[in-house]
C-alpha cells in the first residue's frame, strides 16, 4: 500500500486487500477445480481430436491435469477468504 499510494489510509488498505484477496481466491478456486478432475475428460478428448492417429498411444500415457497439481490449495483459498473478510470489515467501518 505504501509503494502505490505513498500514504497510509483506510481506503488504500481496502483497495490493496481487495486486489490481493481476489488474486489469492481466484488462484485457490482454479487449483481446486483443476485438482478435482473436472476438466480431465475435456482435456483427454480434445487431445485425441487434435492429434493424429500415430500419436494416439502417446496421448493415452499423458498425465491428466488433476494428476499434475499436487500442492495444498486450501491454504491459498483460506488466505484469500481471510483477506477479503478483513477487507469487508474495514469497508463497513469506512
Amino acid at each position: 500500500m505504501w509503494c502505490y499510494y505513498k500514504e497510509w489510509s483506510l481506503l488504500g488498505y481496502i483497495n490493496v486487500s481487495f486486489i490481493f484477496g481476489a488474486i489469492l481466491l481466484f488462484t485457490g478456486l482454479t487449483s481446486y477445480i483443476l485438482s478435482s478432475g473436472f476438466f480431465d475428460l475435456f482435456y483427454v478428448t480434445s487431445r485425441k481430436i487434435i492429434s493424429s492417429k500415430r500419436k494416439l498411444s502417446e496421448i493415452t500415457h499423458m498425465r491428466k491435469p488433476s494428476e499434475i497439481i499436487h500442492y495444498n490449495f486450501k491454504f491459498v483459498l483460506l488466505l484469500g477468504l481471510e483477506i477479503l473478510l478483513c477487507m469487508g470489515i474495514t469497508l463497513i467501518a469506512y
